[in-house]
């Protein structure tokens, strides 16, 4: 190896020098200062990430209060205001809001009795059974404005009969409804 710089001629020692710095250089670029700038730029995305998060904070937030509000409104819908009432509550709220539905509907209200049904999957019955005294119109707008106040309340069986059989134009009716709630089992696993 001594011989080949004794005889070699300084350019080409020179070449081979700047050739192995080159090399160094590459070699530490590749190993060193390239999985650095790598990491780099990959913090740098994640930054601009969460800075982009956090200036939608405030519209996230208002998306949040909407979609609560939704989920509010069709509770409401599916159980009316009688959701989160024990049984005995539920039995007193129906039958108060019964009584003001038909009052505002101009429907007689003859009796209104409460009782269990039956277990339908997860789903527990609450029967209603009801007796009105009411012109066709007015029951129609009752059933109406029952849905309105109790959510998703169905009538489950109904029978009607004429009150005065004589009377052929708007006869006032007999009606006997059940009426089924259906409300989710808080055990229904068991």
């Amino acid at each position: 190896m001594q011989d080949f710089f004794e005889n070699a001629q300084p350019r080409v020692v020179a070449m081979m020098l700047i050739g192995i710095v080159l090399l160094v250089v590459l070699v530490e670029a590749t190993y060193l200062l390239w999985p650095q700038v790598k990491s780099y730029r990959e913090l740098h995305a994640s930054h601009q990430v969460l800075k982009r998060a956090v200036s939608n904070n405030e519209s996230l937030n208002n998306q949040l209060q909407k979609i609560e509000s939704e989920v509010k409104d069709l509770s409401r819908q599916l159980h009316g205001d009688m959701a989160q009432l024990p049984v005995k509550q539920m039995e007193s709220f129906v039958i108060g809001r019964l009584q003001k539905v038909s009052w505002a509907t101009d429907v007689e209200l003859m009796s209104v009795q409460p009782g269990s049904g039956n277990q339908v999957q997860n789903f527990r019955e609450r029967l209603f059974e009801v007796k009105l005294n009411a012109h066709y119109h007015d029951f129609f707008d009752w059933l109406q404005i029952v849905n309105q106040e109790l959510g998703y309340i169905v009538v489950k069986k109904f029978e009607i009969s004429p009150d005065d059989r004589n009377a052929i134009e708007n006869p006032k009716l007999n009606l006997a409804l059940t009426l089924v709630s259906y409300r989710m089992e808080q055990n229904y696993g068991s």
